[in-house]
């Protein structure tokens, strides 16, 4: 599922120092001239809503954009850390992380024959802002332009270092400009209502991706082949069929040979599989954040607003008992960066369970603190139920002289709380929309999510500085640095607390190979046996 709401702007203030970012300056040489042959089954349950890039914001469409459109930037498979060219052979941005400048590669042919140029680019990116779809966020602030044929500049309003990171999504293929345009595609104000090409984009892709599209379905199965003019590396595959099966069916046809890749087993499902040589189990921790959160707000509780209940909560939480519930692969969250992104604190940087330091702190607030604790009763989470967390929260805190009342409600009623910061404590999830740490400015002081849980601009002038300071600055090491600050700064205030990752899981036949999960996007077809 997907986050329960985006991210705002970064936050503002400039870095009097110069600071220059340029990525790699090759994206690597067109290889093999053909592919392996054969067909691949791979077995997801949809989310699919559309072809069309720029009506995309799902977890099944990422996997399909993927395939069939390129970006000016991407990530290697399976790393989500630093941005790799794609279409752009190279990238800088200026000294306030305002303007990023991409230069493109200029021997790209979309199927069409037309030849990709900046003109497709600002096209592709301008058509998903104004399409208003559930991606369009990603353009927010955003204009893009071409200098010439090979160059393009994008500006942000405000200082935004997550602009490579950003240009990584699907969403933001680029298109055959001509093409979509012939077929009623509009990049112009207005296109959320002129713009009739999704119908076009949902039977051929306009893409100059690794994969076009052959058929397309939201509830049974899309077929891609291969793109015999791919420039870059060619795919092993010459058809993928992507099926829409539930759990028990893919845990059955992985079993029997009649997919080669599932992506949605359970814990219990992949448990069983131990020890089968005709799968390869790829687990790792998938970039999903499970928090709690106590409302700093006075207003809403004169107890979770207490600095000392705070520390009650975060030395009073057994981290690895709540991590033993998450299962098999998923890690303990050090900070709310997860760690497979730039800037992640390291796992022995996290707050360890002190109970006697627990029960000091509650000591100071007399009696005992009662409180409640609200989260979504209907929805789950890579397998997870919010209910049994919150229960093993209640337990844990009971521990150290803390009772909580535990509030479950229907998603929609949670998620109305939540977002007008009513609720005392909080237990929740994010999804990053980008695998940047920018995208985690939200938990502090005055941004979205910190503002859902009380916490007021000016409440920590010194976590405030440093997420100015990280929001602008475009060099990636001092980057890692700043955030790193930032998430020590925030666990010591104790408003948040990061409870785990929980486990990605990847199944494939062994004649397939092994698989990984893409922290970016969930899989990256074209690198399957490569």
């Amino acid at each position: 599922m997907k986050r329960f709401s985006r991210g705002s702007a970064l936050l503002g203030g400039l870095l009097g120092a110069a600071l220059l970012l340029s990525a790699c300056s090759s994206a690597g040489t067109p290889a093999s001239t053909s592919s392996a042959g054969g067909t691949l089954v791979i077995d997801k349950s949809f989310d699919l809503k559309t072809a069309d890039p720029a009506r995309n914001f799902e977890t099944t469409g990422n996997i399909l954009g993927r395939a069939l459109y390129d970006t000016l930037v991407t990530f290697a498979n399976g790393d989500s850390s630093t941005p790799i060219p794609m279409v752009a052979t190279k990238w800088a941005g200026n000294s306030d992380a305002t303007e990023y400048t991409f230069t493109l590669r200029d021997d790209i042919t979309f199927p069409s024959g037309n030849k990709l140029t900046a003109d497709d680019v600002v096209f592709s990116l301008e058509r998903v802002a104004n399409i208003k779809g559930n991606g369009s966020f990603l353009m927010a602030g955003l204009t893009a332009s071409a200098i010439d044929p090979t160059t393009v500049l994008i500006k942000s309003e405000a200082p935004n270092t997550a602009i490579p990171a950003i240009m990584t999504s699907p969403t933001l293929g680029i298109l055959d400009s001509k093409t979509v345009i012939a077929n009623g595609g509009s990049d112009a104000v207005g296109a959320d209502t002129a713009d009739t090409a999704e119908t076009y984009l949902n039977k051929t892709s306009a893409g100059s991706g690794p994969y076009e599209l052959s058929t397309f379905d939201t509830t049974t199965e899309t077929v891609i082949t291969a793109n015999p003019d791919y420039w870059g590396n060619k795919p092993k595959y010459d058809k993928v069929v992507l099926r829409n099966s539930t759990a028990e069916t893919q845990n059955s046809d992985i079993t029997s040979g009649t997919a080669q890749v599932a992506l949605d087993l359970g814990s219990d499902q992949i448990a069983s599989l131990s020890g089968n040589s005709s799968v390869i189990v790829s687990t790792t921790s998938s970039p999903t954040l499970f928090f709690l959160f106590s409302n700093a707000n006075p207003a809403v509780s004169a107890t979770t607003s207490n600095p000392k209940f705070r520390e009650a909560v975060t030395y009073g939480l057994d981290y690895s008992g709540l991590l033993e519930l998450a299962g098999n692969g998923a890690v303990r969250a050090a900070g709310v960066v997860p760690d497979s992104f730039l800037g992640a604190l390291k796992a022995d940087q996290a707050i360890a369970r002190d109970v006697t330091r627990a029960k000091a702190a509650v000591a100071t607030l007399g009696g005992t603190p009662t409180v409640s604790l609200e989260y979504p009763s209907d929805i789950s989470s890579n397998g997870l139920d919010f209910g049994p967390i919150a229960e093993r929260i209640q337990a844990n805190l009971a521990e150290v002289g803390i009772t909580v009342n535990l509030t479950p409600s229907p998603v929609a009623t949670a998620l109305a709380n939540y977002r007008a910061g009513t609720e005392q404590m909080g237990l929740w999830l994010w999804n990053p929309d980008f695998p940047d740490p920018s995208d985690y400015l939200v938990f502090g002081p005055g941004a979205t999510v910190g503002l859902r849980a009380g916490w007021a601009a000016g409440s920590a002038p010194d976590i405030e500085s440093i997420a100015s300071k990280a929001a602008v600055t475009v060099d990636d090491a001092t980057r890692a640095t700043l955030y790193q600050e930032f998430q020590t700064k925030l666990n010591e205030a104790g408003v948040f607390n990061p409870l785990f990752q929980p486990a990605a899981s990847v199944v494939s036949s062994s004649s397939v190979g092994k698989v990984l999960f893409s922290p970016a996007f969930g899989l990256d077809i074209a690198a399957i046996g490569q």
